[in-house]
């Protein structure tokens, strides 16, 4: 992978002291030191970044040896992902409020950390070092545990502290997070529309949740509980009112009071289809409906969007396979009459 976000450049510079300003102001208080005073003055930082919902997104790269101390503990997520080159990171402090030593990471093209919530951490980084942040809010992520759980959640997500790369669903999600980092820099794709922004925030956070270990893995694995025809019904009828605002699953299951995994369930078992599968249904239902409707000005383009279809070819080939024709033909029809 090249440099990511490199349509979001923060920060060029040679002094090692604006950038270790602006890397504190994007995660946390960092103390940075050249390997020596020959390596300083090659010294050349990056800096790109940024926000996506929950998750700031940080690009960092310095160009030469460096040794890295997080001075404070982190109230966020922090994973570390190396785009190149290798990071040496060892724990200075745990979780749990005791000071820790012995846990270490060693960060390159498959293996990356994953910092919890009171860690703080020291790296060495080698001149080739170039690394992704994702900081990631606490809050959204105990809002996705307990969506999931469909209960409150007692105490902090720990996770552990390297992530394999190489397991198949870590390489999955990190292919989704591949998918995201380009749309991003496209500028003009799903990431731009809210209603598809929110989806993919809550995919992102659900695959890191069931791809990394940590102190929950084991609930979020225990058979989903049964969802009852009321609750059902309350969330066809949620989704039915708020079709054209963003809405996720964990909105649905949030609102009905029950968990993300026995909603879908329970449309799996009641009307064959995931809930992104049946908002998807009905969001075609609508566009069909204003394309028929002979005295509309909208384009085809113009109705898709605001019914939350922000890809377009994607949106062309499901209108299609449902009904048989293309956007544009219903609406030539449409005008014909």
């Amino acid at each position: 992978m090249n440099s990511p976000l490199a349509g979001h450049r923060v920060l060029a510079t040679d002094d090692v002291d604006e950038f270790r300003q602006q890397a504190s102001n994007l995660l946390s208080a960092h103390q940075i030191q050249p390997a020596s005073t020959t390596v300083a003055a090659s010294f050349r930082g990056h800096v790109n970044a940024t926000r996506f919902g929950d998750i700031d997104l940080v690009y960092l790269d310095q160009g030469v040896d460096v040794d890295v101390d997080i001075l404070d503990r982190i109230d966020y997520y922090d994973l570390m992902l190396a785009i190149g080159g290798t990071n040496r990171l060892e724990l200075t402090a745990g979780a749990d409020h005791r000071q820790v030593s012995n846990e270490r990471a060693r960060l390159d093209h498959v293996t990356g950390a994953l910092l919890s919530p009171r860690m703080r951490a020291a790296m060495h980084m080698d001149a080739s070092y170039r690394q992704l942040h994702l900081r990631i809010e606490k809050s959204a992520l105990d809002r996705r545990v307990e969506a999931m759980l469909g209960r409150p959640i007692h105490g902090s997500i720990v996770f552990d502290l390297a992530v394999d790369l190489t397991t198949p669903v870590m390489a999955t999600w990190h292919s989704s997070l591949d998918v995201l980092l380009r749309d991003l820099d496209n500028g003009s794709g799903l990431t731009q529309h809210p209603l598809a922004a929110s989806s993919w925030q809550d995919t992102l956070l659900t695959g890191l949740l069931l791809a990394q270990p940590h102190n929950f893995l084991s609930a979020l694995r225990e058979p989903a509980a049964p969802v009852y025809h009321s609750t059902m019904r309350r969330a066809l009828a949620y989704i039915d009112e708020n079709l054209d605002a963003p809405i996720t699953v964990a909105d649905i299951a949030q609102q009905v009071g029950t968990s993300v995994r026995s909603l879908q369930r329970a449309f799996q078992d009641n009307i064959g289809a995931t809930p992104k599968g049946y908002i998807q249904s009905l969001r075609l239902t609508r566009v069909r409906d204003e394309l028929l409707d002979a005295g509309t000005t909208e384009t085809v383009t113009d109705i898709a969007y605001r019914w939350g279809f922000g890809h377009l070819s994607r949106f062309a080939a499901a209108y299609r396979h449902r009904y048989g024709e293309t956007p544009s033909q219903t609406r030539e029809s449409a005008l014909r009459r």
